[in-house]
């Protein structure tokens, strides 16, 4: 190993006389230099491409790489065969021998003659390339490194148990990731990296010593060099030796130089006397150090150069030492920023400024670069490597000057966008996905929307991979940040609208649409840190008849089945999030009574056709008549239900009462008969459901006692209610409509059917303490509906811990919610949609589903008295009005309940809330004040007699409500 103290023999290479050289890179037998205008100069052996000239052959005088000629390269890193060029735009170029696959293109090349951008590495703004032998290395500006090529001695620094001994593409080093890597030199087969706080870690061939390890002991991935005292700041790699200067001035030096070589072409067998670390007095008379400090290091396969001052001189006597600042590809600063929005019309700095803007806003490494987060925010396992906020902050200003909005709008939409990664593996490089909404939202209207749809085309052209990994950085980012993607969106969505009418103009909205789903999918997985009604665009009902969009759905899923549902034009519903819960329920309760029409005229055709062919045979009535008697409702009920057609459940149903009059299809009796059905159904003494704690949801039995069949009947009967409109309380929890839609419930479902048990699994969980077995005791067997259950097989056997409390937890709300009804639950399910279509009710979330089924409970009784209306003599000012609500506002919750059900037939608010709920109060001359108020729940009427007094008003009402039930007595 030798080392030439700032030689003074030097001869210039006259080829580039004329150039000034910033940067240079030699590899075995060839050399790269780059010029300050970013122009590459080559020169030597060539049989490999490495000069990347296009021919391969060597040339003896330096010359231009044409390949290379569009572009300002900034570095450049030489192999033994192969080159890695680094542009200002943050692309990278390799060239030469791929034999190991150093140039990162991927196996089907073998020798590339010219420069070919690495695509791998798109996206990713990148402070470094490095070169070794048959090695490279690249490192972003976050301080992730990425290496890939030869990995025989383990070169690449690869966590894997078994890596392979070569990396066609590269491939992020996940031992790095951690480290805060700030500079990276490589040998022929060995690495080493230096950290920000002056560490380094080596790691490959140790043959000669050249990784300065203490010890012989076999470790493949990197470590620490410890034999350094303090911290470096600067280190290099030749073949077989690494070097690295101390902050202090220090030089350290490991390895051997050729003398020790056998061949010259590889470590030697002996491997003894290379694996002492040496210093530099070791290698350099001591009489050379005195008065000398080391300020760059330079190295060659078998020579290191250095750079010294001299300590007598008091300016740098203590000034530390520091590693030479790399050139770095562009990006914006607060200062670049400043400049430009100070520029004048016409002025020089106006027109760099508009140059500076276009190079930034057309390269996504750039872009990303500008608004990277500080290497400590990323240590906390954040996932998302850009400062959303800060870009926000500094876009919205750049904004202000149409000038600057102009050409950041050209740039993206013409150079960025189209060249945006959708292949990558690597998190970094999909930073530009979280950044356009940003640089979307901060213009205005127009170019926003010009913007947000080749945007949206990009997203869904991300391969599954991609995708994957830019959901997680969604689902990873703030509310605030996640939202404005879905609300830019929602905007150009809107202003897209009118177009709906109109094919093929209208899948303009389909890219957007499924972003939009894509977002609202990753939202629900983030367990809604965006409320849903977040993604309502309540405009649409204004600007869309959704039945016809519905009409659209229909045509969708019939083309669908012939697999043509690309030539169909857009429906909404394919999408329901967009559309609000009141929309849906519209859709929903339009697409019943549809069905039930369609009915009623065909059977109004074939009577016609009957009586034109003068047939006698009648048409097959229209309705589904349901005959019971008042005494025995439910039975005559189940009774009905197991001999009815399945064709007959889709028809619109009739309650008849045997002994009186028929017909009964007005929404009050249908209201009062399923709310007293279900009310005797769900009762302890029916035995059909449980229940965990005394006012708590009901829930499916473990064992049940009743016919299997009647929870058929009851799914039919929960599925009939809905298609006939109306809202009919069940104590169900919100899992069993989950369940209903193909969701799995989870321990806040547990919680809400059994919240003793709940809190208790969710103490299991919140406790940290090591004596976790010992003050818990618990074991994989539980008792539940009085049964002592394993939840693995020899359960009783294997005790919870730390460890496994997780899988305990969901391994009991499985048992709980699944595997123990799954049998009665299925014939639930199957009775529910034997009367609904599935895919009509996947448009509702579960919450949605279980509003519009049941209704809920959000009642605001200032609204529903501010909605009544009054007839007869009765007005809002009337004495008697408002002593009735003097009255009723003083009831208690019960009893206001039960003043709905008098009056509506259910005491659920339906999901459209209370202002749907119109009371009107009506006098009657035949009412005296002996006689209690009646209603007519069809109309949601009361007649209400003109009391005289509060008292006597309060008593009669009461008793009212009490006597609230005409079912299951003659009236």
């Amino acid at each position: 190993m030798f080392f030439f103290m700032c030689p003074s023999l030097k001869e210039q290479i006259q080829a580039l006389e004329t150039q000034t050289i910033v940067h240079i890179s030699c590899g075995k037998e060839h050399s790269l230099a780059v010029c300050n205008n970013g122009r590459v100069f080559s020169w030597g052996a060539g049989a490999f491409g490495q000069l990347g000239t296009g021919e391969l052959k060597e040339r003896l005088i330096p010359k231009k790489v044409d390949g290379l000629s569009k572009y300002k390269i900034i570095q450049v890193a030489c192999g033994n065969y192969h080159s890695i060029a680094l542009a200002k735009d943050g692309r990278v170029f390799s060239w030469g021998q791929n034999t190991h696959g150093q140039l990162g293109l991927g196996k089907e090349v073998t020798n590339q003659a010219g420069p070919q951008q690495i695509s791998a590495l798109d996206g990713i703004p990148l402070a470094q390339v490095a070169a070794g032998g048959s090695q490279s290395f690249a490192l972003s500006l976050s301080g992730v490194v990425y290496g890939w090529g030869k990995n025989n001695a383990h070169q690449l620094g690869l966590s894997q148990a078994d890596p392979k001994e070569q990396i066609f593409k590269p491939h992020s080093i996940a031992a790095l990731r951690k480290l805060d890597v700030i500079y990276v030199s490589c040998g022929d087969e060995h690495t080493a990296v230096l950290t920000q706080n002056g560490s380094v870690f080596t790691f490959g061939d140790d043959s000669a010593g050249q990784l300065g390890r203490s010890s012989s002991a076999l470790k493949t991935g990197p470590e620490k060099l410890d034999s350094v005292e303090g911290p470096v700041s600067h280190l290099v790699c030749g073949s077989y030796h690494t070097v690295c200067i101390s902050a202090s001035g220090q030089l350290i030096s490991f390895g051997r130089g050729p003398q020790q070589q056998h061949n010259g072409s590889g470590p030697s067998s002996s491997k003894s006397d290379g694996r002492r670390c040496f210093n530099i007095s070791a290698l350099v008379s001591p009489n050379e150090l005195l008065g000398v400090r080391v300020k760059r290091i330079f190295a060659g396969p078998y020579v290191t150069f250095a750079t010294v001052l001299r300590t007598q001189d008091s300016a740098y006597a203590n000034t530390p030492t520091s590693m030479e600042t790399l050139p770095k590809i562009s990006l914006m600063d607060r200062a670049l920023m400043e400049k430009w929005l100070l520029a004048t019309a016409e002025s020089v700095t106006r027109q760099t400024a508009k140059r500076e803007i276009e190079a930034i806003f057309s390269s996504s490494p750039c872009l990303a670069a500008s608004f990277l987060k500080p290497r400590s925010a990323m240590e906390t396992g954040c996932c998302v490597a850009v400062d959303l906020q800060k870009a926000r902050e500094m876009l919205e200003e750049l904004a202000t000057r149409d000038w600057i909005a102009g050409r950041i709008f050209s740039s993206l939409l013409d150079n960025l966008i189209p060249a945006l990664p959708l292949n990558s593996p690597h998190q970094e490089a999909l930073s530009s996905f979280l950044l356009l909404p940003e640089c979307c939202a901060a213009l205005e209207a127009p170019k926003m929307h010009h913007l947000a749809i080749p945007f949206a085309k990009a997203v869904n052209g991300l391969s599954k991979r991609s995708l994957d990994i830019l959901e997680k950085c969604w689902s990873f980012l703030p509310a605030s940040h996640l939202d404005r993607i879905v609300q830019m969106l929602k905007k150009v969505v809107l202003s897209q609208l009118p177009c709906y009418p109109y094919y093929p103009a209208c899948q303009v909205l389909l890219p957007l649409l499924e972003v939009l789903k894509k977002l609202y999918k990753v939202n629900k997985r983030a367990n809604c840190k965006l409320p849903l009604s977040n993604f309502y665009i309540d405009e649409i009902r204004q600007i869309i008849n959704p039945f016809a969009d519905l009409a659209r759905w229909h045509v969708w899923v019939e083309a669908m089945k012939l697999g043509k549902e690309d030539n169909c034009p857009i429906s909404l519903c394919c999408f329901p999030f967009v559309y609000n819960p009141l929309t849906k329920m519209e859709i929903f309760d339009y697409e019943s009574y549809n069905l039930q029409e369609i009915v009623k005229a065909n059977a109004c055709d074939t009577l016609v056709r009957n009586r034109l062919l003068r047939k006698g045979e009648l048409p097959k009535l229209p309705v589904f008549p349901l005959r019971v008697r008042r005494k025995n409702l439910v039975e005559d009920t189940l009774r009905k239900l197991s001999q009815v057609e399945d064709i007959s459940l889709k028809m619109q149903l009739l309650i008849e009462f045997e002994g009186e009059m028929p017909g009964h299809e007005t929404g009050g009796v249908l209201f009062e008969f399923f709310s007293y059905v279900f009310e005797e159904m769900v009762q302890p003494d029916y035995g059909m459901f449980m229940c965990c704690e005394q006012n708590s949801p009901i829930w499916f039995p473990s064992r049940p006692s009743v016919e299997k069949n009647k929870y058929l009947f009851f799914g039919i009967l929960l599925g009939l209610s809905m298609f006939n409109r109306v809202t009919a309380y069940v104590p169900f929890p919100l899992a069993a409509f989950k369940k209903l839609l193909g969701k799995k419930p989870t321990l806040d479902d547990l919680k809400e059917l059994s919240p003793v048990l709940g809190r208790s699994l969710q103490a299991v969980l919140d406790y940290k303490h090591d004596d976790f077995e010992t003050s818990h005791e618990l074991t994989y067997s539980i008792s539940w509906d009085n049964v002592d259950v394993d939840l693995i097989p020899n359960g009783s056997s294997v005790a919870v811990n730390n460890s496994n409390k997780k899988e305990f937890v969901n391994k009991y709300v499985d048992y709980v919610f699944n595997k123990s009804v799954e049998g009665i639950f299925q014939e639930f399910k199957r009775g529910f949609y034997k009367v609904l279509d599935e895919r009509m009710v996947a448009f509702f979330e579960p919450q949605e589903l279980m509003d519009v089924a049941i209704g809920n409970a959000n009642y605001d009784w200032e609204l529903y008295e501010k909605n009544t209306m009054y007839w007869g003599i009765y007005s809002e000012t009337h004495p008697t009005v408002r002593m009735f609500w003097k009255v009723f506002h003083e009831l208690t919750l019960a009893d206001k309940k039960g003043f709905l059900l008098f009056v509506l037939g259910s005491d659920r608010v339906p999901v459209v809330g209370m202002d749907s709920l119109k009371l009107t109060i009506h006098s009657h001359k035949s009412l005296s004040e002996e006689h209690m108020p009646e209603a007519q729940i069809c109309f949601h009427l009361l007649l209400l007699p003109p009391y005289s007094t509060t008292g006597k008003l309060k008593e009669k009402l009461l008793q009212a409500i009490e006597n609230n039930r005409g079912f299951g007595k003659q009236l």
